[in-house]
């Protein structure tokens, strides 16, 4: 006999693919949690107890941004610190691109501090620890720096993503280069100056 916590994962899991399929459909803001109910095969109080439409999307990219995090590149083959942030960022430039307009939801979702995502904090750490290690063991930044270098890069990285969502177009390879500049500028590697 299954577990109830196990029931309600698999709920959960369900009621995130429907939201999923209908955001993508239909658009957020024409979705209602009446359609994601039925899509789910739930009822609407079970989709409620698992969170509002806000709170659906939310959760929803918590786990698509886990899970483009999972596929962050082990290897750092990239010749610059800026290029090794770049490669560190990119799933996520991607998920951003990829889903425009529910990414667009999203960041205002967290802007606004109606929605709190637990991941978003959790990965922001995670990410720059990533950074710093990266940084590092390129060899151009100074153990004693590397922190406030990494937190300035992921910084930067969040302004450009959150200031892109206001534009009209944006695709991943314009967002890429506007982001490698920009972490060019912060990595002041001797090599990277001089490319």
């Amino acid at each position: 006999m299954p577990r109830r916590q196990d029931v309600a994962n698999a709920n959960r899991i369900r009621i995130l693919d429907a939201a999923d399929q209908l955001f993508q459909e239909r658009g957020f803001a024409a979705t209602t949690v009446r359609e994601i109910a039925a899509l789910s095969g739930l009822s609407v109080g079970s989709v409620m107890h698992t969170g509002d439409k806000t709170s659906l999307l939310v959760q929803l990219f918590d786990s698509l941004i886990a899970a483009g995090h999972m596929q962050t590149a082990r290897t750092m083959d990239a010749s610059t610190c800026a290029e090794r942030v770049a490669v560190l960022v990119h799933p996520f430039v991607a998920l951003f691109t990829a889903r425009l307009d529910l990414s667009r939801v999203y960041a205002s979702t967290l802007v606004s501090g109606t929605h709190d995502s637990s991941l978003f904090g959790e990965l922001a750490a995670v990410l720059v620890d990533e950074i710093e290690r990266a940084i590092t063991q390129h060899g151009c930044t100074s153990a004693n720096d590397a922190r406030a270098r990494a937190a300035a890069l992921y910084f930067a990285y969040i302004g450009v993503l959150f200031s892109a969502s206001a534009q009209a177009e944006i695709t991943e390879s314009s967002l890429m280069a506007s982001l490698r500049p920009t972490f060019a500028a912060i990595c002041t590697c001797k090599e990277e100056k001089a490319k």
